[in-house]
């Protein structure tokens, strides 16, 4: 679902802004989450946790900001590779922030992730893409929506998660797409649902995973977004991996395995 909602903003974003394509793919989602509202009113919108919820709405707009932008100039699977780095920050934001025990597995998988960023970035040479680094937002942005919903109670509703984010999206990305009130072509429409539709179900799979399921479960297998990436960008763009980005695949879904292993973080005391 990440992989494909990769393919449709970057087939969107060929005729539309990136916060353009952002707005209409949280009005799509909200669309989407509108019976779920409607079924469970009025308890939909009372939050578990209101801070939490704030906390990540607003660190994975920010995100998606990034993410969006870089998908826009980089290779499908660099861009969506740089944006599932989250993991990797994880165990720093959450020592930060919630004071989380650090786990020595923890502090290998950050330094292995990072070298696998390097490599990714191609700091130096002729390679080397500002917009990458635009892209690592995106992964450290969204390592803290990660934390957030890690500290959130666990009988949270992660439809309600999807709600809040949508709805705090299209505040966000309101006075750009007014600035510029431009309708979607007709050829972008069927991108833009097949966005909304499969970051929707992304993000609410996601969320219920987080909630539920053992950590190394759900990021180990997230890092599949990658290998779809891979294959929908050869597919359609002809994109092709050289062989620094293969190493840093290689190095930040290890990463990535190692951080989630060491375990949901816990805070201290």
């Amino acid at each position: 679902m990440f992989a494909l909602a990769g393919m449709g903003i970057k087939m969107a974003e060929e005729s539309l802004p990136s916060t353009h394509v952002l707005f209409w793919r949280n009005v799509l989602s909200l669309a989407i989450l509108v019976p779920w509202v409607v079924w469970h009113w009025p308890r939909a919108l009372r939050p578990a946790h209101s801070g939490l919820m704030a906390m990540r709405a607003v660190a994975l707009v920010a995100a998606l900001f990034c993410y969006y932008h870089a998908v826009s100039v980089l290779p499908l699977a660099e861009a969506v590779l740089l944006n599932f780095s989250a993991p990797i920050f994880v165990p720093v934001l959450g020592f930060l922030l919630f004071r989380f025990a650090l786990d020595p597995r923890a502090v290998a998988a950050v330094l292995i992730g990072f070298a696998g960023v390097v490599l990714i970035l191609k700091p130096g040479t002729a390679f080397f893409q500002p917009a990458a680094l635009i892209g690592l937002a995106s992964g450290i942005l969204g390592g803290l929506s990660a934390v957030a919903i890690w500290r959130m109670p666990a009988h949270e509703d992660p439809f309600r998660i999807a709600v809040y984010f949508a709805a705090f999206g299209i505040v966000a990305t309101l006075a750009p797409v007014l600035m510029d009130p431009t309708l979607p072509a007709p050829e972008a429409w069927p991108w833009l649902v097949l966005l909304g539709a499969c970051s929707t179900a992304a993000h609410v799979l996601f969320a219920k995973g987080c909630l539920i399921a053992p950590a190394d479960r759900v990021g180990t297998l997230v890092y599949t977004a990658v290998v779809f990436a891979a294959l929908f960008g050869w597919l359609f763009w002809g994109e092709h991996l050289d062989w620094l980005m293969a190493g840093g695949t290689v190095l930040i879904i290890g990463a990535g395995v190692i951080a989630v292993r060491a375990g949901v973080p816990r805070r201290r005391g």
